[in-house]
This record gives structure tokens, sequence and C-alpha cells, in this order.
């Protein structure tokens, strides 16, 4: 899985590290071989140059650039790298939200509803339905659509409450 939001990228992999190693063995180059078979057709492919150098190379190779070192993470069953842009880009990127994936579909009067949620209005499915003049069961697909893809959620009682980026 690839995440792309404004101010990072995230790279989700099944599978966790091979049991007894660490995050912290795995930047010091400690490598265990999962499937032998992969390994040595990716190592006679040339498509890896030796075994525990990939932390060390992606590490160099950021620190070179003037890039921040990714953040390595176990997340319940997976491994995640989350990687940064580079410093003089991160301070161009201020006015678009955090948290919001770029990559994530929206059609258009979803991306009206999460514009008014990011200006801090409190919008909800009426709201949407008078703006785009639909029905208001279309309005909750939409908005329901957004809080299944993760880009909202609903905070609060159910009559006072309001929805808010995720």
């Amino acid at each position: 899985m690839v995440a792309i939001f404004n101010d990072r990228m995230e790279i989700q992999s099944p599978g966790t590290l091979p049991l007894g190693m660490t995050i912290d063995d795995f930047k010091a180059g400690l490598s265990r071989i999962r499937n032998r078979v992969i390994a040595r057709v990716f190592r006679e492919l040339g498509l890896m140059e030796e075994w525990g150098s990939g932390y060390r190379r992606v590490s160099d190779s950021c620190n070179r650039a003037g890039y921040p070192v990714p953040e390595w993470q176990e997340v319940g069953p997976s491994m995640r790298v989350t990687i940064f842009p580079h410093p003089e880009v991160r301070e161009q990127l201020i006015d678009v939200p955090v948290n919001v994936p770029i990559n994530v579909p929206v059609n258009e009067r979803q991306a009206w509803f999460i514009e008014q949620l990011r200006n801090g209005r409190n919008c909800k499915a009426s709201d949407l339905a008078a703006q785009w003049q639909i029905a208001e069961k279309t309005a909750k697909r939409d908005i329901g659509d957004l809080k299944k893809k993760g880009l909202i959620t609903f905070i609060g009682a159910p009559k006072t409450g309001k929805y808010v980026l995720a």
C-alpha cells in the first residue's frame, strides 16, 4: 500500500520482521532471509548488492541529498516506511492539510465537503445536498464513502456532533 500525503509518503507491506529481529537490528544491517529462492534470484539478477545493506544505502542516499532519513516501523502485521520530502519543498506545502491522502480519489462534491471541513466550517449532509442540488440520500452516500476511505470522521453525539478531517 502506498499512501501519499502532502508532508510524507508511506509505503506499507504485509509481513513483520523475522522472529526475534528488531528495528534496531534492521538498521544495524542484520539480515535474515525469509525465502532463499527469491533472495538468490534477486542477487543473481543484480537487484541486491549485498545482504543487510538496504537501510544503510537508503539512509546514506537521503543524507547526501539533504532529505530526512525515512522512518521504519512495525504496524500490526506489516512494515511501514515513511519517506519525507526535502526540507526546502516541505516549506511550500503549508496550504494542504497534513493527513489527507492526495492519492485517494474523491468526486467533486466530496472534494467540496472536505474543503468546507478544512476551512473550519461545520458541514453536514443537508449542506452538501443544498450546495449541489442533490438528494440528501446521495449526500449521505458521499459522506459515508469519505468515512469509509478514512478521510473524515464524525465526533460527538448524533444530533450535536460534527464531521472533521480524520
